[in-house]
């Protein structure tokens, strides 16, 4: 008996210690065994009672990543039982994933090492958001999606009008004293804990989550509020000694935040990285340093041959160096890619936009266009080109991160209304862009359309024909009937099929 006794008290001991040390921060340093020594995580996904008329269903991942750009899109489908399987490659804790299945399901969710998402057609008789009747959360990691889902819900517009209050006051910082101000973002900051509060007495268990991905959001933020500019130490302190426990929007972006405000304007002149490699060592520890590092990956990505070595050899920390010697590969074997695919291309037929450059096996035209040539002709041409069709035509260059950050939702665009008579045009300038840069961007996110590296005189004459002058990206909508419409396109990550007809008169 006593031992039967005694055996129960170590298992409870046990289990106690298990859940007060709970899962491991990014930051730990016991992170890099941890992902050494597991499987990759598994998301499953299971669509039931689906209609005989459906024969599988389309799947739109958006993955969180750490490194070279922020969100990696996969599309996969299920079969013809309603079911499919993804094993995520990037073993990252607590990876975030947006996930859209069909017309069923747009949601949140985060696994670490193993998730099953079983929905029900017959319940859904629209998209769901988050969590709804009809929507399951199971597996290793589905109690935390099914609780984290909730809190998103929860006094959402609250939150939310919290959010809009510190952006507002983000703007407003000069007209404050110091005191004044730091009052204020703590009173914000405590109104989003007190939420959390509310939520977390029906969900104790969580409270670890919830608590970490709301300051992790708050702290970023904060980063955001002081670039160029110095933090009081005290705020600095608390914010510096934050650790995410998630690779999610609002983990990564703290990490990047916090590593822009730490080289922002800080940096003596002519210090360049290694100035900045120095800098972070100097102010975190190496875990953190370390961790800020690999998002300089992103801001070196143009000169990866010399950078990234330099960034590798100042990282201690196994699995961040892991990822980083990955995109070193990664982009090693992309400027291979486009070497080749451009030593094998085929010039297009078409002169009469510019000069025929390559025609790529992903229905990609390109072209480039010198100052000789007038906009009116290359408009006129441009729609010569593509009697029967509505343009979109997008404005951007190399060194916009906006531009690029809405390529591949253009490229998803085309992708799934290829039925629809519209041609995708891009226009790139050569105001501060590079050739080959431009280039290797089409390549590596394989954009099929026509583009054109366009002479920035031209293309200036060109926005005032259009009335889309200003800045970058522009989209301009040129409808059925030759109609052009400059200001109906915000980005294209905000359009549908639906809206696509509408743009292009349809």
């Amino acid at each position: 008996m006593k031992r039967i006794l005694y055996f129960l008290l170590l298992l409870s001991c046990t289990q106690v210690y298990a859940q007060s040390s709970g899962p491991l921060q990014m930051e730990d340093e016991k992170m890099s065994s941890y992902l050494a020594n597991r499987k990759p995580a598994t998301l499953t996904i299971q669509v039931k009672n689906l209609p005989d008329s459906i024969k599988k269903v389309k799947i739109e991942l958006t993955m969180v990543q750490l490194g070279v750009g922020f969100q990696l899109n996969k599309f996969v489908e299920t079969d013809a039982t309603g079911l499919s399987k993804v094993v995520l490659d990037q073993n990252l804790p607590y990876q975030q994933i947006w996930l859209t299945v069909g017309p069923y399901l747009y949601a949140g969710i985060y696994v670490n090492s193993g998730l099953t998402v079983v929905l029900d057609a017959k319940k859904l008789e629209k998209r769901a958001f988050m969590i709804a009747d009809g929507i399951e959360y199971l597996g290793d990691d589905g109690k935390l999606n099914t609780v984290m889902n909730k809190n998103v819900l929860f006094k959402r517009k609250e939150k939310g009008d919290l959010d809009k209050s510190l952006q507002n006051l983000r703007k407003l910082k000069e007209q404050h004293s110091e005191e004044s101000f730091l009052l204020k973002i703590d009173s914000i900051k405590n109104a989003l804990l007190k939420i959390d509060e509310e939520f977390i007495a029906n969900h104790p268990d969580y409270a670890w989550a919830i608590k970490n991905e709301t300051l992790s959001g708050f702290y970023g933020n904060i980063c955001v509020t002081y670039w160029g500019d110095l933090m009081p130490v005290k705020l600095f302190s608390e914010v510096s000694s934050h650790k995410p426990y998630f690779v999610s929007n609002d983990g990564s972006t703290f990490y990047r935040y916090l590593q822009s405000y730490s080289t922002n304007g800080k940096l003596p002149k002519g210090k360049g990285l290694p100035g900045a490699l120095a800098l972070m060592d100097s102010l975190y520890t190496p875990q953190k340093s370390d961790l800020l590092k690999i998002f300089l990956l992103d801001t070196y990505k143009d000169l990866f041959s010399t950078a990234y070595p330099t960034i590798i050899s100042s990282i201690t920390t196994p699995w961040c160096k892991g990822i980083s010697t990955k995109e070193l590969a990664k982009a090693n074997l992309n400027e291979k890619k486009v070497e080749n695919l451009f030593a094998t291309s085929k010039k297009p037929d078409d002169a009469n936009i510019g000069k025929p450059l390559a025609k790529l096996p992903f229905e990609a035209d390109l072209y480039e266009v010198d100052e000789k040539i007038k906009a009116e002709d290359l408009l006129s041409n441009l729609k010569s080109k593509f009697p029967k069709k509505a343009l979109i035509i997008d404005i951007w260059a190399t060194w916009c991160g906006p531009c690029i950050a809405d390529l591949p939702s253009s490229k998803s665009l085309h992708e799934k209304n290829r039925d629809l008579p519209v041609a995708y045009i891009y226009l790139c300038t050569t105001g501060g862009s590079n050739i080959d840069l431009w280039k290797k961007n089409i390549v590596q996110m394989e954009i099929p359309g026509t583009h054109v590296f366009i002479n920035e005189k031209v293309l200036a004459q060109l926005r005032t024909i259009l009335n889309a002058e200003g800045g970058f990206p522009t989209y301009v909508a040129v409808d059925m009937n030759g109609k052009a419409n400059s200001k109906v396109i915000s980005h294209m990550g905000a359009l549908n099929r639906e809206s696509l007809k509408k743009v292009a008169g349809l």
